[in-house]
């Protein structure tokens, strides 16, 4: 006990040599010292606080941005849609009959207005308009194709057309009416089949025979300005399939309508 008492003595000592003002002086200056000990203590837990909350939003910021990049690289990979307007143009390129400059020219006038091939949409609908039954549309090198099956026009081995097919030329006409800037050319084709009856018959002959039986009756019985139209026979020579096979000979023989519309139609330029 008399071992703690001497060091507790000496303490009491010392504080009875400084003087009180001093004592005074200097508890103040340890509690300033806690005060602002506390209140750095407390900015700096706010301030670990305030930037595990920035890392978070960091971190939630970084995993938007890796779901932004996956979406676009998976977007970038799937191949571009192509339409058929598309085509036509870059068929214009490589045929020399627009320069690329006109090319990327139409097609920022395309995308501003956000239509494309406009004309052939319309023309399409016209045939669903007009119910021309068994026909085909499409559209290649600049040209719309109207593909009729020779088979419903006429029997084989004549260039003589049937009621039926008669009264369906008259959606073809109205068809034609309504886009009455556009000239036409009406071909005739055949499969590669000969005529074994009839040597004063061909393949040539039939084909412009059909071709002219077409043109007469949409000018004679739907009138049909004859200026529009060119009357042509193509024989076996223009095969959409193959003559091998008893279905290929069948799509072989066909009408084929051949409209040649506007670059502005095809496009919807108003320039």
């Amino acid at each position: 006990m008399k071992k703690y008492l001497i060091p507790f003595a000496y303490i009491l000592s010392l504080a009875s040599c400084i003087p009180p003002g001093k004592l005074s002086d200097s508890l103040d200056a340890n509690s300033m010292l806690s005060s602002k000990y506390d209140t750095l203590k407390t900015k700096l837990t706010d301030t670990v606080a305030n930037f595990n909350n920035s890392i978070s939003a960091l971190k939630w910021n970084v995993n938007n941005l890796k779901d932004s990049v996956s979406y676009y690289r998976a977007l970038a990979s799937k191949p571009p849609v192509i339409t058929e307007g598309d085509i036509f143009l870059n068929q214009m390129l490589g045929l020399s009959l627009l320069s690329k400059s006109e090319l990327a020219g139409i097609k920022t006038a395309n995308s501003s207005k956000g239509v494309a091939n406009a004309w052939l949409e319309s023309f399409k609908a016209d045939v669903k308009k007009y119910a021309v039954a068994d026909v085909e549309v499409k559209l290649n090198k600049g040209f719309v194709f109207v593909d009729i099956p020779s088979n419903i026009m006429f029997k084989s081995g004549t260039a003589t057309l049937n009621k039926k097919s008669i009264e369906m030329l008259g959606g073809i006409a109205r068809l034609l009416e309504a886009q009455p800037e556009i000239n036409f050319l009406i071909e005739g084709h055949t499969d590669n089949k000969t005529f074994k009856a009839n040597n004063n018959n061909d393949n040539w002959t039939l084909s412009v025979n059909r071709a002219t039986a077409v043109a007469k009756v949409l000018q004679t019985k739907y009138k049909i300005d004859p200026k529009r139209m060119i009357a042509a026979g193509r024989s076996q020579y223009l095969p959409v399939a193959d003559n091998n096979t008893k279905q290929g000979r069948l799509n072989n023989r066909r009408i084929r309508i051949v409209l040649m519309p506007s670059v502005k139609q095809l496009l919807n330029l108003n320039n």
